[in-house]
């Protein structure tokens, strides 16, 4: 009897549902957590925003979303590191506007987000609707910033060369 064998059996693990784990394309990071307002967070995108369903998603009455694919960025004395691990970034309507409009104040008329380095903020979304206040508290909207110069930085930092050149 294999080691997976004796896994399955011993944790009563349905095959079925290990099938439909298969057919999802998850980052090994997970969903990313978005800042709170007041913080930031500093994304290389790995790439581009795919559309997405779930029924998960169909639950909570939204029919697609999309999500990119990222890595965190830190900068420290001067020093700008891209992570290992891959997150899903949720891209919202304003993200994605705020993605672009700030690519092309930079000067960048190319729509990839693929290889550029994001800053990440949350802001207070005052006039939001009343189905968007769940639980009394501030409704948050996120704000993506293009990051020209951390992008030159890191621009030979592409995903699979990273994964390349480790070894384990």
């Amino acid at each position: 009897m294999s080691w997976w064998d004796k896994f399955r059996d011993e944790y009563g693990i349905e095959e079925e549902k290990i099938e439909r784990m298969a057919q999802v394309q998850v980052s090994e990071g997970g969903r990313i957590e978005l800042p709170d307002i007041g913080e930031e967070l500093l994304v290389y995108v790995t790439r581009d925003p795919v559309e997405v369903e779930s029924e998960k998603l169909k639950d909570r009455g939204i029919e697609t979303a999309y999500f990119a694919r990222c890595r965190k960025v830190t900068v420290s004395n001067g020093k700008v590191e891209v992570g290992n691990v891959e997150y899903d970034l949720p891209i919202s309507k304003t993200m994605g506007m705020t993605a672009i409009a700030s690519m092309k104040r930079a000067g960048l008329e190319d729509t990839s987000l693929e290889g550029k380095v994001f800053l990440i903020t949350a802001r207070e979304w005052k006039g939001a609707p009343e189905e968007y206040k769940r639980d009394k508290g501030r409704v948050k909207t996120y704000v993506m910033s293009f990051k020209p110069e951390l992008t030159r930085r890191v621009e030979n930092v592409p995903g699979e060369e990273i994964e390349e050149e480790i070894e384990l």
